[in-house]
């Protein structure tokens, strides 16, 4: 069963999260960020899910699709802390690797911060 979205549209992170659940919310910051506002500054931003003082965010550059310099789809680890990202990984499009390697980046994301406390 999913988790409810906060108020401000992402989801609260669970004490400990699932695969399955954490999959589940990178597929809808995806599908939020068609209806993100075109961007003024190349790219549009999605907050998917907090973890502890970390976003977990998915960006997408604004770019020719015809001849990408980068990959255009990015999901970040962004400290609100030190106002910085502290981890990433990227992809062209969300096939099962991509999702897969983003889920990873997450749960170590969790790993990390529970090793803290």
């Amino acid at each position: 069963m999913s988790q409810p979205f906060a108020a401000s549209g992402y989801a609260e992170a669970p004490i400990a999260p699932c695969h399955d659940w954490i999959e589940e919310q990178i597929i809808r910051a995806y599908v939020r960020l068609v209806f993100a506002l075109d961007p003024q500054n190349g790219y549009r931003t999605i907050t998917i899910m907090l973890v502890g003082d970390v976003e977990v965010r998915l960006t997408e550059l604004c770019q020719d699709y015809d001849m990408p310099t980068f990959p255009p789809f990015w999901v970040e680890l962004y400290c609100r802390t030190s106002k910085s990202v502290v981890a990433y990984c990227n992809g062209y499009e969300f096939d099962e690797d991509e999702i897969a390697a983003a889920v990873e980046l997450i749960i170590s994301a969790y790993q990390r911060l529970s090793n803290l406390h």
